[in-house]
């Protein structure tokens, strides 16, 4: 198959990519290839285990095959092409996944969470040709399929949607059910297409997703080769082994389970666990069944199960290396977690564009409970902590920006020629917006985000995309989406509001309808409101926020519940 254009792609420079290659940093290898050379080894090792499935390495391989001869002969999808994957941690996503590389077809990662507006941003952005979600198969409330019909009809580029349904249920009208593309049938027909499929691994093999300056998602891409680059890595820093069970304890969807658990995993050829509902109970029960033993939870996961009353009547003592991070791990959560379990716990900074950076399960405690750790790859990594003028290296002890460059790192966003400019130095330097010190031991220590982003669980929440949708409320003359800090999620977004003429008054749940008429994910709605006769301004008539966050004791009763 001939590839398609890649358009809007940043590469790698060719000088850094032979440096790579020669370095032994790059292994030129794809995903597909990472299964095969198990599937080869070892074709009875148990590869996946999902709530309805279990796969051998040799039989996952063997479904890879299938699902990518459907794709590329009954679909026509060429290398270079993207698919939207929105879909809950399954068997169904790592099978497509996989398969996806077999023929060059590049994954793009919308969220379970994410609705209307975020998903017809990333297949307009992207211009996907297929879209896979699931139906029936798992638990859900949310009409994904509805969803995804409505995408299709208002972009041209998408022309099939994929959907993951029980077996043996009744074919959906217009949609392609997961069950009909494994089969070997297609393995017989388009199999030598599949093969002949020439899949660069210096291209993209996943589109992952970041926010953005107008609070849509930007497009991450990251190639076979820093990838694969990073699986081993963390393999490596985590002590990964054959026989560990690894389950993703977020979204799979995300880096931090993609990269960190699922990939590292593969690359070590042990056991991924998948499984759909993320809440305490379920995860707790999930390893007790599975013997669950490497995963990376969100700090308020951990606390949630810690504090969980039935905590005790599971046996969690399989657990082998936790890996935590998203926001900040309270030092707390670490200790209690450790003595609790007696396991290593990786205390990780990480980003979607690449920075990898974790204490290791060896540390001393003190080390994995206060800082972050050092880069998976201190020997290949590249890291500077800058000053304002992101030229200056700041001395250890220091507090700047992280900037970074290197195999594992990405070279851009897709199709956005403005944040580049913004973000990346001439000599491919990517200057992150965090801020970090080095400390004398080398490790380093986070501080916290340069722009107006909120972080809350983990997920991160561009205020300005919220605001501009809330000034459209009839009731809001002017507003200032702030963070509220919280124990439990790190930080929890707020409205504060200047009523328009004639509004007495308006309330959350108000703000949340209204945003939910806009496809504006769960997540990003305020939980808090404050109301003010008129926000204060700088004096070019800008909302200070500033001023704003130094009242946030007086604006808003602190609370750490849920709401």
């Amino acid at each position: 198959m001939e590839p398609t254009s890649l358009a809007g792609y940043v590469p790698f420079d060719e000088e850094r990519q032979r440096q790579y290659v020669e370095e032994g940093y790059w292994r030129e290898t794809t995903f597909h290839e990472v299964l095969d050379e198990h599937a080869e080894a070892h074709p009875d090792r148990t590869a996946l285990v999902g709530p309805n499935r279990e796969l051998t390495y040799g039989e996952l391989a063997a479904s890879t095959r299938q699902i990518a001869s459907y794709l590329a002969g009954e679909l026509g999808l060429r290398p270079n092409e993207r698919v939207v994957f929105q879909l809950p941690n399954c068997s169904e996503f790592v099978e497509t996944f996989l398969a996806c590389s077999r023929i060059g077809v590049v994954p793009v990662m919308v969220l379970p969470r994410h609705r209307e507006a975020e998903a017809n941003h990333v297949v307009e952005l992207t211009d996907a040709r297929a879209y896979v979600v699931d139906h029936d198969r798992y638990p859900n409330r949310f009409d994904f399929v509805g969803l995804a019909d409505d995408v299709r009809a208002a972009h041209d580029s998408l022309e099939h949607v994929i959907a993951v349904t029980d077996d043996g249920a009744a074919e959906l009208d217009e949609c392609v059910t997961f069950g009909s593309m494994r089969d070997e049938r297609w393995v017989n027909t388009y199999g030598e297409q599949v093969v002949e499929t020439d899949v660069d691994p210096a291209n993209p093999g996943v589109m992952l997703l970041s926010g953005g300056t107008t609070g849509l998602p930007k497009a991450i891409p990251r190639t076979h080769n820093d990838y694969v680059f990073q699986w081993e890595r963390m393999a490596e820093v985590a002590g990964v082994e054959t026989d560990w069970i690894a389950f993703p304890s977020v979204p799979i969807g995300h880096n931090a389970s993609l990269n960190c658990i699922v990939g590292a995993a593969l690359w070590e050829g042990a056991t991924v666990a998948v499984e759909p509902v993320l809440k305490p109970e379920h995860l707790m029960d999930f390893i007790e069944r599975v013997d669950g033993s490497y995963t990376l939870p969100m700090p308020t996961q951990i606390l949630d199960i810690l504090d969980h009353p039935d905590v005790d009547e599971y046996d969690l003592t399989s657990l082998e290396v936790l890996v935590s991070g998203g926001q900040k791990v309270p030092p707390a959560v670490v200790e209690r977690a450790v003595e609790r379990w007696d396991v290593g716990f990786c205390n990780i900074f990480g980003m979607a564009e690449g920075p990898l950076i974790c204490s290791r399960p060896e540390d001393e405690l003190a080390v994995q409970a206060h800082t972050v750790g050092r880069p998976i790859a201190p020997e290949a990594d590249e890291v500077r902590i800058v000053g304002p003028d992101r030229e200056e290296n700041l001395d250890t002890g220091e507090a700047g920006e992280l900037a970074v460059r290197g195999p594992g790192y990405f070279t851009g966003y897709f199709r956005n020629d403005e944040e580049n400019a913004e973000n990346f130095s001439v000599d491919g330097w990517f200057f992150t917006e965090d801020v970090l010190a080095r400390r004398p031991d080398g490790n380093l220590e986070v501080y916290g985000r340069m722009k107006d982003t909120i972080i809350r669980g983990g997920e991160n929440i561009y205020a300005p995309g919220v605001e501009d949708e809330l000034i459209e409320h009839p009731k809001i003359a002017n507003v200032a989406v702030v963070a509220i800090p919280d124990d439990r999620l790190g930080e929890r977004p707020a409205a504060v509001v200047e009523l328009a003429e004639g509004a007495e008054d308006v309330s959350v749940d108000e703000l949340s309808s209204f945003l939910d008429e806009r496809g504006i994910a769960v997540f990003k709605r305020p939980e808090r409101l404050a109301v003010l006769p008129s926000l204060p301004r700088t004096e070019v008539g800008k909302i200070e926020k500033k001023a704003l966050e130094d009242r946030i004791g007086d604006l808003f009763e602190a609370s750490n519940d849920d709401q």
